[in-house]
């Protein structure tokens, strides 16, 4: 008898990391993983931002980590792939999966704001700095 293969939960096609963290196998490992690779580009690159492959499986997704330029004779900003990320082991891919739009979310995360998310994914109950200044 052939088993049953559980059927995958679809990832919305504009998800963020911070959108799928609830449905990710290791949360806190997962984004600490991603954040190293963040770390590794802001270095080299000095900017870095991620952007989640969403046809992939929701409890790991695979990951695009880019960098920003601004061009110095357009003053535009320019999006440069970094590299393209597998979300089970944190291994590199292959160029050819950069390439293929449709596979990454177009909304992205900057380094800051994955820094925030595992600093509440560690610390749940630590009170929101949202509303520290409403007193």
């Amino acid at each position: 008898m052939a088993t049953k293969r559980v059927p995958q939960k679809l990832i919305a096609a504009d998800s963020t990391i911070a959108d799928v963290v609830g449905a990710l196998d290791k949360p806190v490992e997962y984004v600490r993983r991603v954040l190293e690779k963040l770390e590794r580009c802001k270095r080299a690159h000095g900017d870095a931002q991620v952007r989640l492959g969403v046809r992939g499986r929701s409890e790991c997704p695979n990951y695009l980590i880019e960098y920003v330029r601004e061009n110095a004779k357009t003053h535009e900003r320019v999006i440069h792939q970094d590299a393209a990320y597998s979300g089970s082991t944190h291994r590199e891919l292959a160029p050819r999966h950069i390439e293929e739009a449709r596979n990454w979310s177009p909304e992205e995360m900057n380094i800051t704001a994955v820094s925030a998310l595992i600093g509440r994914l560690r610390n749940p109950n630590a009170p929101s700095l949202r509303f520290s200044d409403e007193d």
